[in-house]
């Protein structure tokens, strides 16, 4: 019985996290779009974020959308972005692989794809640290977080 317990334990924790992963938060953006609570694990080129998560991945004026809009509070490592109507995502500042294979800036800076192509060879991506959120463009060979939208 303590056996058949603990089994019936886990498999509901399994289906929480589960569940949890593909909570979507409405944070009151005119848009209306909303963002997944956590990032997928990992960290992605662009080309590969395109090939496997292409349209859920935010646009450019999406990142806009929530720098503009949202109040940005940094928690230590990252940022608490809380919407207008006072839902909050968290935004860990995961760091990012540069070209050459180097991870750089964990627990100081964030970096998440946009899908915008802005050339050949870069796309648009939202980059955070304690004093600055800004929208920019890069190389896109750079592995980057990824936070999906619907």
């Amino acid at each position: 019985m303590k056996k058949l317990f603990s089994f019936c334990l886990i498999c509901l924790m399994a289906l929480s996290a589960s569940a949890q992963q593909m909570e979507y938060v409405d944070l009151g953006l005119p848009s209306g779009t909303l963002w997944k609570s956590v990032d997928e694990p990992g960290f992605y080129t662009y080309d590969e974020a395109m090939q496997k998560l292409g349209n859920q991945l935010p646009t450019s004026v999406q990142l806009e959308e929530l720098k503009k809009e949202c109040v940005w509070s940094w928690y230590g490592n990252g940022y608490h972005v809380t919407g207008p109507n006072g839902n909050f995502i968290t935004l860990p500042a995961s760091g990012y692989y540069n070209c050459n294979g180097d991870l750089l800036y964990v627990g100081l800076g964030g970096y998440y794809w946009s899908c915008t192509v802005t050339d050949y060879d870069a796309a648009n991506y939202i980059f955070f640290d304690a004093s600055k959120v800004s929208v920019y463009q890069v190389n896109r060979c750079n592995s980057f977080s990824v936070r999906l939208v619907r």
